[in-house]
């Protein structure tokens, strides 16, 4: 294996992350009416979050078929590849509100050793959702 020439490339914080969806319309429920997103734009088969530095989009699956050329399989609930993060003031409190608009609870809110407490969600697609409460003092 040949070692690949350096060339200057900068990679600085995401600007977006998309998950891709079976039904974008369903997804946007989830993330602006559940979690209480809010909804940027929608253009057809994308959607948008006004999230900040990094932005959340929706994207339909058939829609990424055709963007990549090939069929997409949907994620499986139990073999996560990933997990979207978000900071909360409190972790109980959010996971019952969420938990009581609708969301799907996967762990309830627990304290972990390096500082936070957490809990996990899932979406309609089986994405992971964490809310993350630091609890680091000094």
């Amino acid at each position: 294996m040949h070692p690949v020439p350096r060339r200057d490339v900068e990679l600085t914080a995401p600007d977006y992350v998309v998950l891709i969806v079976d039904d974008v319309s369903r997804s946007i429920e989830f993330y602006r009416d559940v979690l209480g997103l809010k909804l940027a734009h929608r253009s057809g088969p994308y959607a948008q979050f006004d999230t900040g530095t990094t932005r959340l989009a929706l994207y339909d699956r058939v829609a990424m078929a055709g963007t990549l050329e090939h069929d997409l399989g949907a994620p499986d609930a139990n073999a996560p590849g990933f997990e979207l993060g978000f900071k909360v003031a409190s972790c109980d409190d959010a996971f019952a509100a969420l938990v009581g608009r609708g969301a799907e609870a996967v762990v309830a809110p627990t304290t972990r050793e390096w500082g936070q407490r957490t809990a996990y969600l899932r979406d309609p697609d089986g994405h992971l959702v964490e809310l993350a409460e630091d609890r680091r003092t000094g």
